[in-house]
This record gives C-alpha cells, sequence and structure tokens, in this order.
C-alpha cells in the first residue's frame, strides 16, 4: 500500500501551509472630481446713443446677452467671477477702453432683469441642470455718473469671466 504513504505526505504538506498562512488588505480610494462645462465668448454690439440721450443711471441702450454652458460632465454648479478694469469715476462699472474712445461713459453689465450690477470682483453662481447646461442672463449697456464730463468717442472693454466648477 504506497498509497497510504503518498496521502500521508500531502496531508502533513497541508498542514504545514495552512499553519502559515498570512492575508492582506487593499484599500482603494479615490475621488471623482467635476469636469468642465464649454463656455463660449459673449460679443454684445450697443447700439449708437446720441449724446444728449445719454442719461446718468444706467438704463442706457441695454441690450440682453447670454453666458452659455454647455456639455457639462460632472458639473452641478458654476462659480463665476467677473474681472477687468474698473472705471473708479463712473462708480467701478467696466472702464472705456476704445483707443479714441467717449469719455465721461463707462460700460454697465446687469444680471439678468434685476438692476443688479456685475462689476468687478462679483461673484455669481449658475446652476447646471439636468440636460447638462445652464446660462447666466445679462443686459450690458452704457453708464453714466452725474457729474462727469462727457465727450463722445467709441466705446469698448473687455471682461473676463472666470468660472470654477462643482
Amino acid at each position: 500500500m504506497k498509497a497510504q504513504p503518498i496521502i500521508l505526505a500531502v496531508l502533513m504538506l497541508a498542514a504545514v501551509g495552512q499553519a502559515h498562512a498570512d492575508s492582506a488588505t487593499i484599500d482603494v480610494t479615490g475621488k471623482v472630481l467635476p469636469g468642465t462645462c464649454t463656455m463660449a465668448n459673449v460679443p454684445v454690439t450697443l447700439a449708437d446713443i446720441d449724446a444728449t440721450d445719454l442719461k446718468t443711471g444706467h438704463d442706457n441702450g441695454l441690450k440682453p446677452a447670454v453666458l452659455n454652458f454647455t456639455g457639462c460632465v460632472g458639473v452641478t454648479s458654476v462659480d463665476l467671477t467677473f474681472d477687468g478694469a474698473a472705471d473708479a469715476a463712473q462708480d467701478g462699472h467696466w472702464l472705456n477702453q476704445a483707443a479714441s474712445g467717449a469719455t465721461g461713459v463707462a460700460v454697465a453689465l446687469l444680471e439678468g432683469a434685476t438692476d443688479d450690477f456685475l462689476k468687478k470682483g462679483d461673484k455669481k453662481t449658475v446652476t447646471i441642470n439636468g440636460a447638462a447646461t445652464g446660462k447666466l442672463d445679462m443686459r450690458t449697456g452704457y453708464y453714466r455718473k452725474a457729474g462727469t464730463l462727457l465727450k463722445a468717442g467709441d466705446v469698448s472693454t473687455q471682461i473676463t469671466v472666470t468660472a470654477g466648477y462643482r
């Protein structure tokens, strides 16, 4: 009966293998960060305005504009920050940077249909809907502070909008 010594040897090896068994745990951690959205430039051409029609305040030649967010992946909201050159003489509205620019006038940027100005350093949050899109409705126009000397000329400014995704 040679089979008995072989079975006995296999059982002894199995017992030895069990005596030296060990285990380890693999801990996996990570984080899914929000993706981004596509945000396009927003060109706005204001209608020409006669200097005599340029009243003080922000209701001069207002024109609607929309900042659209599309293709948002893993994004529930977008935190926006507005930057550019502010005009201290015009209550901090956007500085007219045209080379042959009008003086005594700045550019106003307002949120949606409200009278809330969006100025340098302002922050706004846009909610992204289930279709992975969102938008910020705005209006822009001429702004003239009372008591400023007005000279006709071109009006142009550039406002940079920086997006942070959540």
